[in-house]
């Protein structure tokens, strides 16, 4: 069993539902909660957030005990790896009954990567072809989270390549994580930004000033001269390659405040923006 292979401690399930621009994304749910969620989301797509996203695993199932954002696609145990991709094909049947519009997952996990870099691309391209393979079966779009905490395979160019050779999978372009890799590798961040933008089809926003790691909600009063990540600069680079990527707020929020609100609508005004002067060049 991998539990005898590995040893990791349990987590309880996130149980994180993340607002978007005209969108919900669910993760990490126990499986008793399905049905109040479906109630949820009709509730919120009556109110305009009709897309939706499941980011894997959702729902948790009962035979993965570990955090959600556990993975083990670049281990080099062939039975923990097995353990990832039929946690990746429960959510994708559960996206598929829900009619979701794709789900997310992570394809590194620093922690139980391989650190032989040969090893790693080859697994990472494995991993692809069967991600390809499973989102054929289920007909819903896979996206890949781009994080780069694995000392092996962790470079922005690498990702894309991967990705850009199969029509259904696209990059979610995560601002936190994105810039915490860079600063872990010594890159910069817009240059990530930019090299993943061209397989962008989603975005996981949340700040950071890099002291803490967490997700910290979006506001307008965020400068980038104090140190926060520059979400303008960022949103154009992207928006510029791909304007249709989904947009989720990476942070959950149980009742949205007039500060979170304003933070909402900061993003929203300024991919309006982004998007009348890209058409109106």
């Amino acid at each position: 069993m991998p539990e005898q292979l590995f040893s990791l401690p349990h987590a309880a399930e996130a149980s994180f539902l993340h607002r978007g621009l005209g969108h919900v994304e669910f993760f990490d749910y126990p499986r008793n909660e399905m049905a109040r969620l479906k109630k949820t989301y009709r509730d919120m797509a009556n109110k305009g957030q009709k897309g939706l996203s499941f980011h894997a695993p959702m729902p948790r199932p009962a035979f993965f005990p570990y955090s959600g954002v556990t993975c083990f696609f670049l281990n080099e145990e062939p039975a923990l790896r097995e353990l990832s991709f039929q946690l990746l094909e429960d959510t994708l049947q559960h996206a598929q009954a829900w009619e979701a519009d794709y789900i997310v997952t992570h394809l590194t996990y620093g922690k139980t990567d391989t650190t032989d870099p040969e090893k790693a691309t080859s697994l990472a391209q494995d991993s692809c072809d069967r991600f390809a393979t499973l989102s054929r079966k289920y007909d819903v779009p896979v996206n890949i989270e781009f994080a780069a905490y694995s000392t092996a395979f962790h470079e922005a160019e690498r990702f894309v390549e991967l990705v850009s050779q199969y029509e259904e999978l696209g990059i979610c372009i995560d601002t936190g994580h994105t810039m915490f890799g860079a600063q872990m590798h010594q890159r910069d961040y817009f240059d990530d930004i930019s090299k993943l933008a061209s397989q962008a089809r989603s975005m996981h926003l949340w700040n950071t000033r890099c002291d803490v790691h967490d997700h910290i909600p979006l506001h307008p009063s965020q400068s980038p001269q104090e140190g926060w990540i520059d979400m303008e600069r960022t949103l154009k680079i992207v928006f510029a390659q791909n304007p249709d990527s989904s947009i989720v707020f990476e942070y959950p929020i149980v009742n949205v405040t007039p500060a979170i609100q304003e933070g909402y609508d900061w993003i929203e005004n300024m991919i309006k923006t982004i998007n009348y002067q890209t058409n109106h060049k």
